[in-house]
């Protein structure tokens, strides 16, 4: 086990194999980047050792969720051992099938989608979901600030209060909706790298699930926009069409044209949030890999408030960001 942790954590993690019969077992790190959560595969158990502070992590959150996801008969890892106190869990291993690698092994794209599609609906159908907060305008907005900190700074300019309140006031305004029908469980990080493809269980079961801890109630676009304008992948374009339609057909959406505003202003504000968080990690965390998605999740950002009618959001990025600023330098 390559360590480099504290010699204190270390005993911790030994004694915690030791107490569940696990010592003499490999343990094998698997790639994390911007959690300070940290996974090992414990070799030939099926098994993952999770190493994680509560301080910086919301690890009781993570068991509720577990749970409460294995009970409307979803695919979330088990906790099989849990120590809050030292932050310690074994929990079930799905294997390293994420749609990423399983696309790079030829499995269709569109069949892990649209069945990731038929998941989410089946996850918006209840509404017995355990007691978590409001993915609302306090949530929405706190999201916006780390954008307007850390991308200005990045470009050099300083907003006028006049513009920062003209920003407020104009997102206040296109977030209305969805701040007045934030009422389904949003996972929040629904996408390629944290969803897994498990062939060998049925239905939507196949869909394995991570990274749930931060869910909130919110609207029913966000999970389905996370799921598809990934920074990270492009989805083809008729994957992206056939999902959306299927999504709009399950749900028995009858406004298509409210459903496509709200889709693409969710959108819109979780781009913003992504350039202001790589930047931070970039720039704060040294993670310099990061600013190489800045441009790409810039780029999601104002074609989305185009897509959703937001003009008047697209008018003060005008007036406010010099069309040569647009782009941040990302060597």
């Amino acid at each position: 086990m390559n360590t480099q942790i504290s010699d204190q954590r270390y005993k911790n993690i030994k004694q915690f194999l030791k107490n569940n019969n696990l010592e003499k077992y490999q343990l094998i790190k698997i790639k994390q980047d911007a959690s300070t959560r940290k996974y090992y595969r414990i070799k030939n158990k099926n098994i993952i050792l999770m190493d994680s502070i509560e301080e910086e992590n919301n690890n009781k959150e993570f068991v509720k969720l577990s749970d409460y996801l294995n009970s409307i008969k979803l695919s979330a890892p088990k906790i099989l051992v849990k120590n809050h106190k030292k932050g310690l869990y074994l929990i079930e291993d799905f294997g390293s099938l994420t749609f990423n690698n399983a696309i790079k092994k030829k499995i269709d794209e569109e069949t892990l989608y649209l069945n990731a599609i038929k998941l989410l609906v089946k996850l918006q159908s209840y509404k017995n979901f355990p007691n978590i907060p409001k993915y609302g305008y306090n949530n929405l907005f706190k999201e916006l600030d780390i954008f307007i900190e850390w991308y200005f700074k990045e470009i050099n300019i300083k907003l006028s209060d006049d513009a920062l309140n003209e920003w407020n006031i104009l997102w206040k305004k296109a977030l209305k909706n969805i701040n007045k029908n934030s009422n389904t469980l949003v996972l929040r990080d629904f996408h390629a790298d944290n969803l897994f493809w498990l062939p060998k269980r049925k239905n939507i079961k196949k869909i394995g699930l991570i990274d749930f801890q931060d869910a909130l109630l919110g609207h029913i676009t966000y999970d389905i926009s996370s799921l598809l304008e990934d920074v990270r992948r492009k989805v083809s374009t008729k994957t992206k069409n056939a999902a959306l339609e299927k999504f709009i057909k399950l749900k028995r959406i009858k406004n298509k044209n409210l459903f496509y505003e709200n889709y693409y202003t969710i959108t819109a504000q979780r781009n913003a949030k992504i350039v202001g968080i790589f930047i931070r990690l970039a720039r704060e965390e040294k993670k310099h890999k990061y600013l190489k998605l800045v441009n790409k999740a810039m780029k999601i950002f104002i074609d989305s408030l185009d897509k959703g009618n937001q003009n008047y959001l697209l008018n003060w990025i005008n007036r406010n960001i010099p069309k040569n600023k647009i782009k941040i330098k990302n060597e």
